[in-house]
Formats: C-alpha cells, sequence, structure tokens
C-alpha cells in the first residue's frame, strides 16, 4: 500500500435526532442521522410517525379508485 493517501479511519460518534448515539468507526468525522435503529419503524415494530404519508397514499387511492391502466379484469 502507498503510504499517506488513504483517510484515516478513526472512531466516530453516530448521533440520531430520537436521542440514541453510539460509536462506529468511519473516515468522517461525527455523523448526525434522522433515524436509527431504535426508532426506526421496522426495527421497533411499532406504526408512528408515518400520519402524513398515510394520507397521501389514502388521497392517490380516492383519486385513481376507477382506473384499470388496461389491464384485464379477473373473470376474463
Amino acid at each position: 500500500m502507498k503510504k499517506d493517501i488513504h483517510p484515516k479511519y478513526e472512531v466516530c460518534k453516530v448521533a440520531c435526532a430520537c436521542g440514541n448515539s453510539f460509536e462506529t468507526r468511519s473516515t468522517i468525522g461525527d455523523i448526525k442521522v434522522a433515524v436509527c435503529n431504535a426508532c426506526h419503524p421496522f426495527y421497533t415494530g411499532k406504526k408512528g410517525g408515518r400520519v402524513v404519508e398515510a394520507g397521501r397514499l389514502e388521497k392517490f387511492r380516492q383519486k385513481y379508485a376507477g382506473v384499470d391502466y388496461g389491464q384485464r379484469k379477473a373473470s376474463e
């Protein structure tokens, strides 16, 4: 390996918006994230914080409820 061309791989602190923090190693300094494994719905098993998107999805479904996009029906 060539000397002095690789970035330093040091210990850094990752801080989440929920208040959780942990240490890992990275070539950059401290990292701030919006979602981590302590607050993500997939890992916690809770449905929360996605109310706005649920409203958008319901609005989309109501808008395009009668459109079949040229697909065949199951009875055909």
